[in-house]
């Protein structure tokens, strides 16, 4: 008998399937791994150590480790269905070497995942619906990464070596940003700190996870784009109209769309909001300026305070908003992926979203001279830390503060 491995695209560019054949006299078995690998990470044939995964690949070790020990198995079983010279039917070979690739995965690494789902169901009720998402997705990505690695995710080895390989993975192959890989690791250590805390585990080594987080770019109106906005003839009762309103409101009071979503009429009482923050659960208060309390007047006898859409249908129709209205300066947004800058160029209007508005309210704000600690206030921030990411400091708000500052007294100005 002899046992070798074969790619079934060997050619391809994108990954494709690892099979091991096995030929014992004039027959073959085709059996699939279920592994896959890009052909550029393979030895066609093995190296001197009798490895087909290149040294190049991260986490090769493993991979190779994993592959060479299937082989065994293999051997070792066929040696014994062979033994004292004994033939074995094909059938039967088939069936017995199949059992091996059923094998189900360990007891420990089903734990870790089964209480990370455990911990998502549990903080459902106190985390936002966009967060639980990405804990969800987070947790597929890292049975994905733990199915393709061959490594076994427990909280025994959650480890700087597990670190390096899954912060591998989730740059090269998911293509993550440093920001996106930021709040990857960052439900990692809430969760294992949540676990920690409940006596699943006594492994700290979490809390050494370091991942780069670079400031995010942000994209806001100006005020002279935000009036032309607020201030454009649109059919009445239009989709546009109806967008253009609610987001106008935002820009106006600085809210949250999930808040500016959640308003009802009792909620405003003497030009006053009261907000009780869906993200957070904490309340505040909003002062409504004449911009916002013109717009809710606009919809007096609607049944709704405002007509807000879903987020999705919302930023479609802005961006269209913003196409329509001459909004379409070129922009640019530059995320990192470790050394890799990554610049997206396209008009303005395609980056505006409903976050824009909850922006341009603290720019502006800032702009006109509200102190920052006013602005938070009436954003619901409760903290600098978060608040500051929000900033977008203009060069206008540097004119403004040099210029009030560093202004001459009039007696030493020199009259020419």
């Amino acid at each position: 008998m002899t046992l070798n491995y074969y790619l079934d695209k060997p050619k391809s560019e994108e990954q494709t399937a690892i099979y091991l054949f096995l030929r014992t006299g004039k027959e073959t078995i085709k059996l699939k791994t279920g592994q896959y690998i890009y052909p550029k990470h393979w030895n066609t044939k093995p190296d001197k150590n009798g490895y087909h995964v290149k040294r190049s690949y991260t986490g090769s070790p493993e991979f190779n480790g994993w592959l060479d020990n299937l082989m065994k198995e293999v051997h070792l079983l066929y040696n014994n269905l062979t033994q004292g010279n004994k033939s074995v039917a094909l059938q039967e070979l088939k069936e017995a070497v199949k059992n091996i690739f059923e094998k189900k995965a360990p007891a420990e690494e089903a734990d870790l995942f089964e209480h990370f789902r455990k911990y998502i169901e549990t903080n459902k009720s106190e985390r936002a619906k966009g967060t639980v998402a990405r804990y969800n997705v987070f947790l597929r990505h890292l049975e994905d990464f733990s199915s393709k690695y061959r490594y076994k995710v427990s909280f025994e080895t959650i480890n700087l070596h597990f670190f390096d390989l899954f912060k591998t993975y989730l740059v090269q192959d998911l293509k993550h940003t440093d920001n996106t890989l930021w709040v990857d690791f960052a439900a990692l250590k809430t969760f294992m700190g949540w676990s920690f805390e409940r006596g699943l585990h006594q492994n700290l080594t979490y809390k050494k996870f370091k991942a780069p987080q670079k400031d995010v770019e942000i994209i806001y109106l100006t005020e002279n784009e935000l009036m032309t906005l607020y201030q454009v003839e649109l059919p009445l009762g239009s989709k546009l109209d109806k967008v253009r309103d609610v987001f106008c409101f935002g820009c106006f009071t600085g809210q949250r769309y999930s808040d500016i979503a959640n308003l009802k009429r009792k909620d405003i009482k003497d030009e006053r909001w009261t907000v009780r923050a869906v993200k957070t659960d904490n309340t505040h208060y909003v002062p409504l300026n004449s911009f916002a309390l013109s717009i809710l007047n606009k919809y007096q006898l609607a049944l709704r305070p405002l007509p807000v859409m879903s987020n999705q249908k919302t930023n479609e129709y802005l961006k269209e908003l913003g196409k329509l209205v001459g909004i379409d300066e070129p922009t640019s947004l530059t995320k990192r992926r470790g050394n890799e800058k990554l610049t997206n160029t396209q008009p303005k209007y395609e980056f505006i979203s409903t976050h824009t508005a909850r922006r341009t309210f603290i720019t502006l704000s800032l702009e006109k001279g509200m102190r920052p600690e006013v602005v938070m206030r009436i954003s619901g921030h409760s903290n600098y830390s978060t608040f500051k990411k929000y900033i977008k400091i203009s060069e206008k708000v540097a004119e403004v503060e040099m210029n009030s500052i560093w202004q001459m007294p009039v007696a030493m100005k020199v009259v020419s």
